[in-house]
């Protein structure tokens, strides 16, 4: 039994990445690394995750399809940025960051990044 997280990848389906829910840690109730091994009462040691599994077709997920990229300031790509490793290598270090200044100078420039100081208005 493991969970299923369709929240999690959207993006691969055309939809809009929203944030994806907190999940509870079900690996220990599932995997036995908790003392109960031996234990052959699953439908009462799991009911809390089988209530979920019961209740799943009203939770739904549904957001718009996806048009062009997503911005640099979307809620989902702040969120990513700050809990996850984006590149694997440097050198996708490197082309991700020129990706990532690009997109922030034209932030800048066309006025959705509020900043206002005098690089602002040299770079424009």
């Amino acid at each position: 039994m493991e969970w299923h997280l369709p929240d999690r990848c959207l993006r691969q389906f055309g939809r809009e990445q929203c944030i994806p829910l907190e999940v509870p840690d079900s690996q220990r109730a599932f995997h036995g690394r908790d003392g109960w091994q031996g234990t052959r009462d699953w439908p009462t040691k799991l009911a809390n995750f089988i209530a979920i599994w019961e209740n799943r077709k009203s939770q739904d997920i549904v957001t718009p399809t996806q048009v062009g990229r997503m911005r640099y300031h979307d809620p989902y790509l702040d969120r990513y940025r700050q809990t996850s490793v984006r590149y694997m290598t440097p050198e996708g270090a490197a082309d991700g960051a020129l990706a990532d200044g690009i997109e922030r100078i034209k932030d800048m420039t066309t006025g959705r990044t509020e900043l206002g100081n005098e690089d602002v208005r040299f770079i424009r």
